[in-house]
């Protein structure tokens, strides 16, 4: 039996060799594609946050005039904010204003929304510089809409260029200064720091910002109390001339006043219709009164009596020492110090209830009418005035 001749092997495929590779560079050419688009498509940056922007107006009251405008206030809170506020379009709107009131000048700052209702407010006072004032305006606006969480961040410091190297050196030290400085005198020179121990922090002094009243509306109504005191001379309270002192008592508003007086009154003459008389009057007044810079304007109201001693108890005597009257009153005032003014004062009143002074004749003559009081009648004051 003859055996049976060993059959030739086939060669193995390359076929699906050839077909693995064709898989991976097409896999590797859609990852390429891949990674250029991400490369090609633009990182869109963060909007950041909203910035407040206002329309800024300053007014400057009469007496005011000397202090600095707007483009000065302007210029003074971009100088000290981050980005630049102002916007003629804004929905916000902050209102400055600097008025002079009793030698004090007053600046008031209101930020107000479209709709005008108030969002913020502030204020100070002073009797100093008017241009150091508009300094603390611009300070308060820009600490108000520079928030410093919204502040840019510092820009990187670029990165330092290598340079060729060269033969280290000692550092320079109070005991070795460096070339062309002068050594510190022992007493001078800082202590040496032992190795290994750090460097002291610097101590850091945060900037102090006023704090914002309640309002700047409170500050411009604020009330106070003042006493005063001055002189009188009175034209119809009494026969001839009437002088005297004043002294009074105020309750002050910026606006507006509300004063009581007292007036004791001694008239200059003591001869009536060939009678001497000594007279005199006390009289209270009440004043309410509206104020406007220097200049102020009241109505008053006037109650008192009339005494007139004769020297001759029966030649003459009084009929109806009461008398009342209502007026209008005129002033102005001037400061002379912090707490200290002076004023002075014209007024004319209406008599209401006129008093008379008779004279006895004889038995056939009866009494008759020597000296009354006229219809209307006048008073000029001149005094000081001091704020409690």
């Amino acid at each position: 039996m003859s055996a049976e001749p060993p059959r030739r092997a086939r060669p193995p495929s390359h076929g699906w060799r050839r077909g693995k590779q064709a898989w991976r560079a097409t896999l590797a050419s859609l990852v390429a594609v891949a990674i250029a688009q991400l490369a090609a498509t633009p990182v869109r940056a963060d909007p950041g946050p909203r910035r407040a922007r206002v329309r800024l107006e300053l007014t400057r009251g009469p007496g005011t005039e000397h202090c600095p405008d707007e483009q000065f206030l302007r210029a003074e809170i971009a100088r000290r904010m981050s980005f630049d506020p102002f916007d003629a379009e804004a929905p916000l709107a902050m209102a400055a204003s600097i008025v002079q009131e009793q030698g004090e000048l007053i600046a008031s700052m209101y930020l107000r929304d479209r709709g005008g209702r108030l969002r913020w407010t502030d204020g100070y006072r002073t009797r100093g510089d008017c241009k150091t004032l508009v300094s603390m305006v611009a300070l308060s606006i820009a600490v108000q809409l520079d928030d410093p969480g919204e502040r840019p961040p510092p820009q990187a410091a670029p990165a330092p260029q290598e340079e060729p190297a060269t033969p280290a050196e000692a550092p320079c030290s109070p005991e070795r200064p460096c070339a062309g400085q002068p050594a510190l005198p022992p007493s001078e020179a800082p202590p040496a720091r032992r190795p290994g121990k750090a460097a002291p922090a610097r101590e850091l002094r945060s900037v102090q910002v006023p704090p914002s009243s309640s309002a700047g509306q409170a500050a411009a109504e604020r009330f106070r109390w003042s006493v005063g005191a001055g002189a009188t001379m009175a034209l119809g309270l009494t026969p001839g001339i009437a002088v005297g002192p004043t002294l009074a008592v105020t309750g002050r508003w910026p606006a507006w006043s509300v004063a009581l007086e007292a007036r004791g009154l001694s008239s200059l003459s003591t001869n009536v219709d060939d009678v001497r008389v000594a007279t005199s009057t006390l009289t209270a007044n009440a004043a309410l009164c509206l104020h406007r810079q220097f200049l102020f304007a009241c109505g008053v109201g006037e109650l008192g009596v009339l005494r007139v001693v004769p020297e001759a108890p029966r030649i003459a005597r009084m009929l109806l020492n009461l008398r009342a009257g209502i007026g209008l009153r005129a002033g102005v005032r001037w400061p002379l110090s912090e707490g200290l003014s002076g004023y002075g004062t014209a007024e004319a009143v209406q008599r209401t209830i006129d008093a008379s002074l008779l004279r006895r004749g004889g038995i056939a003559e009866g009494e008759r009418a020597i000296w009354s009081a006229p219809a209307l009648g006048a008073a000029f004051g001149i005094g000081l005035e001091l704020n409690l």
